[in-house]
């Protein structure tokens, strides 16, 4: 079953360009969610008194309306990508292509593609959120759990940036510090927000 869902990808990916797409859209996503459950949990604890219940909660539902929209958004635009590629193919080749290996890869491209969108977001999004869930449990306290989900947040935009710099051959340690920046401005902002209020 693995290895029947790699094959289907690589095709997909290989007549389709998809995979250059689809890695764009998890980095950008898996930021969104990362920032914006930070957001949530910072401006819940900073801001007010919010519980865990309603942390995880708002975090939660944050998260599915992300991974609906990237599901929706990502599908209808790469959809139209996909079908003006596949035109232009027609147009050089002069040939209908409408039943090829490649018009069914690059049909399948704009599933795929959303599809990443959402988890991108959705998974990223539960890594700062998880000591929340721990907090339910009893595991852990809210305080300590706030803490653990700053750091986990900015490890993971560290990570994130690694993963970029290493795709654009340059300083992995640069491009990490540049994306943990946006976790500490984000935080900073929040804690500004906070004394004005």
């Amino acid at each position: 079953m693995f290895r029947l869902l790699r094959g289907s990808i690589s095709r997909i990916t290989r007549y389709s360009g998809a995979g250059e797409f689809s890695r764009r859209y998890a980095v950008m996503n898996a930021f969104d969610g990362i920032v914006t459950v930070l957001g949530i949990v910072l401006g819940s604890t900073l801001l007010g008194e919010a519980s865990a219940g309603n942390i995880v909660a708002a975090g939660v539902g944050a998260l599915i309306a992300m991974a609906v929209s990237g599901v929706s958004g990502t599908y209808m635009a790469e959809k139209a990508e996909q079908e003006r590629r596949i035109r232009e193919l027609e147009e050089a080749m002069l040939m209908k292509l409408d039943n090829s290996i490649i018009a069914e890869a690059r049909k399948r491209a704009a599933v795929f593609s959303a599809i990443v969108d959402a988890l991108a977001a959705l998974m990223a999004g539960l890594v700062p959120l998880s000591p929340y869930f721990a907090v339910l449990s009893g595991s852990l306290t809210p305080h300590l759990a706030f803490y653990i989900s700053l750091g986990l947040s900015l490890g993971f935009l560290f990570a994130l940036g690694l993963f970029l710099g290493r795709i654009a051959r340059s300083s992995m340690i640069v491009s990490g510090l540049k994306s943990l920046a946006i976790g500490v401005a984000t935080i900073l902002l929040i804690t500004l927000l906070n004394l004005f209020l």
